[in-house]
């Protein structure tokens, strides 16, 4: 029976108060809830009676982000760019052992059929060069490479990256096997670009059209090694703020047609930026804060554009001025953010600059079309018919012409209405690699080619996670079970419907924030969920395993390029040149004896930190309960099966396989914590109106839940783990997820 006593409740508050002070546990402080001054609670959707705990959100952050923060800051401050990296890796250990954050899936891990072999595209997770299709390796449009030879060509990848040779090896290897090697490639789309210039869209479906178009200042090759692209070369400042880039000389701008225009030259990145953040298509935030007065001149502080950080310091060399050090900044140099803008061309495209600028005058003509763009990238637009076909032709004009592979790249529409027009259009040689759905599974394995020709893909660099909302303040409307989020919510999630009532009234909101707010709770939790036994209901038992990642940061999202040595424990561990990011996460969690797996390497994985659960362990999950059972009762908080905490978890109950995993979930708890864990599922119509409780919201105190189960994700922008990191600290993207801050 539900206790509704409120001197319990103020009993409750006064020893979470005090138990904070001491300093023995992740309670936070708590100010006391201000007395209505009719008596009666204030009307702000909450039950009548209800006492809203209101605590110090700086207090909450220290105590459960605090040590983490402490590493992180520490990493940030080094001085070179590996010791960074591993510094970087250690923070996050301390992150995941104090478990705010709990790791769930990646994308990607989908059974494929493919006639390109892998690793003939650059594989890097951020920027555009992923995109990049000129040296894709095809055999013939009646031969399909099997599973068995794309595992061998994987395994060699991971050899010869770094050396320069495996392009040339894995034509050898093809050719060797029997396979026809072709210059042409086929593949198909589902949504028509709806812009042609690259430096005002952030739009998938627009950037991996234009990353075929233009080159950027450097390049990254299949093996994932930057090369010198626009530029030859550059230098960096000693102080690490200035980046100058020497430009490749006679490097053409031509139209469509193959027609040259003008000569890239300096000015035009000048011009790109100034272009880029004129029309503020999306990306121009990667840029504000990070070049010398960009933030301003976006924001109209600034009009004079000269006084933004790029100048062409002579025709053939770009400069850009950085407000502070930024080791990574090259690997972001991939991104349309960087591309240079031929100003002629722009310009008779009736394009302008500044306050003249307007990309819906009557005139503005520029990034309508294929036809209106400039050219110096490997591939001209030859023919674009929408929701029909786009046709790309190697340009004859590029600088590194005798490399391109591909000489035609024709993509055909496909909206997914047919369901089978994938499959079948792979077969008949329309279409060189795709992804298979549960419907082209099958039909492969009627045909008899599941086995032999079936793989599966790799996983990406999206991270889902769960998230504790470790200050949860928003309940409007918890007793009535049509409805859970407030309409102040950003989405305005109104109904949710089918979840049980909410339970947490009166003093069951307090012991619920007092448990999310103790680590060896939290800990409990995630170890208590059979995360494979969940993505089962979603991609079947065969995959169950593939997206699962053990880490925030993907494992192999970078490398240390030279020996390091940095401080574990206070020991002096040194990394050879090589060693994953993921390895020196598990190097500090085994240092510090805690009995978690994040990372190994004898999987295979390219990201030796998916593919396998390192975290589901009921042993673990019940020593760590019985700490938390043992903390919280020291402060007068009673977990039991007769006194459970109750958990709200929004999830999406329109489509039966949500419905079972989150179904998996409530088990989970159960079988770990016999009932002392409470899972209330709150069923949504639609995704929109869980990611009205769990996602839109900008400010913490608007997050109605008590755990969001992997409905929030973080993709890198650039190669240095602090791209994902940095969304927990107390000015990060995400860290309003918890319920502070935003």
């Amino acid at each position: 029976m539900k206790k509704k006593c409120l001197s319990l409740l103020l009993a409750l508050a006064l020893v979470l108060s005090l138990a904070a002070c001491g300093g023995g546990n992740n309670t936070p402080t708590q100010d006391p809830a201000p007395a209505p001054s009719d008596g009666a609670a204030e009307p702000s959707g909450e039950p009548a009676g209800f006492q809203p705990l209101t605590y110090d959100e700086d207090a909450i952050y220290e105590a459960n982000f605090g040590e983490f923060l402490e590493y992180y800051n520490t990493a940030k401050e080094a001085e070179d760019v590996d010791t960074r990296r591993a510094l970087m890796a250690v923070a996050e250990a301390k992150l995941l052992e104090s478990a705010p954050v709990i790791p769930g899936t990646a994308g990607g891990g989908s059974y494929q059929m493919r006639r390109t072999a892998t690793h003939t595209t650059p594989s890097v997770a951020y920027g555009t060069d992923g995109n990049r299709l000129h040296q894709y390796v095809v055999v013939g449009a009646d031969e399909m490479i099997t599973a068995s030879e794309i595992d061998e060509i994987n395994a060699q990848w991971r050899e010869l990256a770094g050396t320069g040779t495996f392009l040339q090896w894995v034509q050898e290897y093809l050719t060797g096997k029997g396979y026809t090697l072709r210059d042409t490639l086929n593949q198909t789309y589902s949504a028509d670009p709806t812009s042609w210039d690259v430096l005002a869209t952030g739009e998938q479906q627009n950037t991996k059209v234009l990353a075929q178009t233009y080159d950027s200042l450097m390049v990254y090759d299949v093996e994932n090694v930057q090369q010198p692209g626009l530029a030859l070369n550059y230098d960096v400042s000693e102080d690490g703020t200035v980046y100058t880039f020497h430009l490749r000389p006679d490097v053409p701008w031509v139209d469509s047609q193959g027609r040259e225009i003008a000569k890239v030259q300096a000015d035009d990145f000048v011009a790109g930026m100034q272009h880029l953040l004129d029309a503020k298509g999306g990306l121009e935030w990667l840029v504000s804060g990070l070049i010398v007065n960009a933030e301003e001149y976006i924001n109209g502080e600034i009009t004079d554009f000269a006084q933004v950080g790029v100048k062409a310091v002579d025709e053939l060399t770009v400069e850009y001025t950085l407000c502070a050090p930024t080791p990574y900044l090259p690997t972001m140099l991939g991104y349309g953010i960087f591309a240079p803008l031929c100003r002629t061309y722009y310009q008779s495209q009736g394009g302008k600059f500044g306050a003249e600028f307007s990309n819906t005058a009557s005139d503005y003509t520029y990034g309508k079309g294929p036809d209106s763009i400039a050219y110096c990238g490997p591939f001209l637009v030859t023919s674009f018919t929408p929701k029909n076909s786009i046709v790309f032709q190697a340009n004859p004009t590029y600088w590194d012409k005798e490399n391109i592979i591909i000489q035609t790249n024709t993509w055909t529409f496909d909206d997914g209405t047919d369901a089978s027009r994938a499959y079948n259009d792979f077969l008949s040689g329309k279409c060189d690699f795709f992804g298979m759905s549960a419907t082209h599974v099958e039909l492969a394995k009627e045909a008899g080619l599941f086995d032999e020709y079936v793989r599966v893909g790799s996983v990406g660099s999206t991270s889902w996670y769960i998230a504790f909302n470790l200050d949860r303040r928003m309940y409007n409307n918890f007793n009535d079970v049509n409805a859970m989020a407030s309409p102040q919510s950003h989405g305005s999630v109104d109904e949710i419907t089918g979840g049980a009532e909410t339970s947490e009234i009166e003093d069951d909101a307090a012991r619920t924030h007092a448990a999310v707010n103790n680590r060896h709770f939290r800990l409990a939790i995630a170890f208590a969920f059979d995360r494979a036994s969940y993505m089962a209901q979603g991609m079947g038992e065969d995959l169950k395993y593939v997206r699962l990642r053990n880490t925030f940061v993907p494992g192999d999202y970078v490398k240390l390029e030279a020996d390091t040595t940095i401080e574990i424990n206070g020991t002096s561990t040194t990394f050879p040149a090589g060693t994953l990011y993921g390895e020196i996460v598990q190097a500090q969690i085994d240092a510090d004896g805690f009995p978690l797996k994040v990372c190994d390497p004898s999987t295979g994985a390219d990201d030796p930190t998916t593919g396998f659960d390192g975290w589901y362990s009921l042993d673990n999950a019940k020593a760590e309960f019985e700490q938390a059972v043992a903390e919280l009762a020291a402060q007068g908080v009673e977990v039991s099966a007769e006194n459970p905490i109750f958990i709200d978890l929004p999830f999406a109950g329109m489509q039966t396989s949500n419905v079972n995993q989150a179904e998996v979930y409530r088990q989970c708890m159960e079988k770990a914590f016999g009932g002392a864990v409470q899972v209330n599922l709150i069923a949504g119509n639609n995704w929109e109106e869980v990611d009205g409780a769990c996602f839109y919201p900008e400010a913490g105190a608007d997050h109605n839940y008590d755990l969001s189960l992997l409905n929030v994700s973080w993709t890198g922008d650039w190669g240095d783990p602090n791209t994902y990191l940095d969304v927990f600290t107390p000015s990060g993207a995400q860290i309003s997820k918890f319920g502070i801050f935003g």
